[in-house]
């Protein structure tokens, strides 16, 4: 099914440079709502992640691929699993009490999660021998973000709340914590999802609808990017971070060389998750059991439809591989011909994705834990232990 894409330009008061605090557009035009709306649109996005950490699933039904290749699933619990792409099937990873995002580089497969005094931690993989080899604390204990690891420019890179830390390889196979971050989000932003390129280090503010660039060799302000009221998923291509703004069911391009957005693409729903391939940018809404491909060059949005809540999305090559929370399944797509060819069982509420030409590795939430009233998790709380559950540690 297509759709119409909507590429607008950007009006000039849309784009910012390193040190700009304001907002896109004449001030003297707001109205209360444009301050409301976004605030409530990132409370929303919190609750529905608290929805997926707590079991409710969606009401659409089930959907099978043409080719559905079976395999035994995983155990219940928090842990990876490893999909390989030659046979189809799912070898079983390490477990753990919690855990969040994943991401692939440097030898290594990087997962985030938690101990049982629930504070952070980073772990490093062997993709061999699928053992843990290193583990790296890190200070805080409040918040786990959405997309929170992303790996480039010879680091690992974790988003704790509003901080970004760097952790080298050789200190995550040594031990020990981090104890000071390598660059902080102005106060009362929230990290939404982290992406490496071209010696930077790109943080999207969900809070703010902002992207903040920082010299991964340094930590300084390069640039800061206003994207619209919201900003969140992120993915690198086509020499350019492409940037997810829910509320306006967009996703934004930033050229890496201006350090400005120079277009904007609709979609048909709410962008949640984004992958970039060398065909197209592929997207996922998280309700609609679909997944889009949107062509920049033809000008249009093609869906495929995937499994129930697909949540979690990554690429290598011409494959695109779609995590289906709510079915457990893992759909993996022909991104050169829109459909899936197989359908893999893996576990209980499989979450993030990371691909690379062998296969997937799959980060799985596990059988939820019902919410309790408690001081990390009664509504006083706030926010931030609603985003807290968003990543998994409850």
């Amino acid at each position: 099914m297509s759709h119409l894409v909507d590429e607008r330009p950007v009006a000039p008061g849309q784009t910012g440079q390193a040190g700009e605090g304001g907002q896109a557009g004449p001030s003297g035009q707001r109205h209360w709502y444009r301050w409301i709306l976004p605030t409530a649109l990132v409370l929303a996005v919190m609750a529905g992640a608290v929805g997926l950490a707590t079991g409710v699933a969606s009401w659409n039904p089930a959907v099978r691929s043409p080719a559905v290749r079976l395999a035994a699933p995983a155990a219940a619990g928090p842990a990876v699993v490893r999909v390989l792409s030659s046979t189809g099937q799912v070898r079983g990873g390490p477990s753990f009490p919690a855990v969040n995002g994943i991401a692939s580089g440097l030898g290594r497969l990087w997962l985030t999660g938690g101990g049982a005094g629930q504070n952070h931690l980073l772990y490093a993989l062997d993709p061999v021998t699928s053992r843990i080899d290193g583990r790296v604390a890190l200070p805080s204990r409040l918040v786990m973000n959405p997309g929170d690891v992303a790996t480039g420019s010879g680091a690992a890179w974790v988003a704790v709340g509003a901080s970004v830390y760097r952790v080298g390889s050789a200190h995550a196979l040594t031990g020990g914590a981090v104890a000071h971050a390598f660059a902080t989000l102005p106060r009362g932003g929230i990290v939404g999802d982290l992406a490496v390129d071209a010696g930077a280090v790109w943080a999207t503010d969900m809070a703010h609808g902002k992207v903040y660039r920082f010299a991964a060799s340094t930590g300084r302000l390069e640039a800061v990017v206003p994207v619209g009221a919201t900003a969140g998923a992120m993915a690198v291509g086509d020499g350019g971070v492409w940037v997810a703004d829910a509320y306006a069911h967009a996703v934004s391009r930033i050229s890496v060389t201006r350090n400005r957005v120079d277009s904007v693409l609709t979609v048909p729903g709410v962008p949640s998750h984004i992958a970039a391939t060398d065909s197209g940018l592929w997207v996922t809404d998280g309700t609609g059991g679909v997944v889009t491909d949107l062509e920049g060059t033809a000008g249009r949005a093609v869906t495929v439809r995937v499994g129930r809540e697909p949540t979690g999305l990554a690429a290598s090559g011409d494959t695109v591989w779609v995590a289906n929370t709510a079915d457990g399944t893992l759909s993996r797509i022909d991104a050169r011909r829109h459909m899936v060819v197989a359908t893999v069982p893996v576990g209980t509420r499989p979450y993030a994705v990371a691909a690379d030409w062998r296969g997937a590795w799959v980060a799985l939430l596990g059988t939820p834990v019902m919410m309790h009233t408690s001081p990390a998790t009664s509504p006083s709380a706030g926010p931030w232990a609603r985003l807290r559950v968003c990543g998994g540690l409850h």
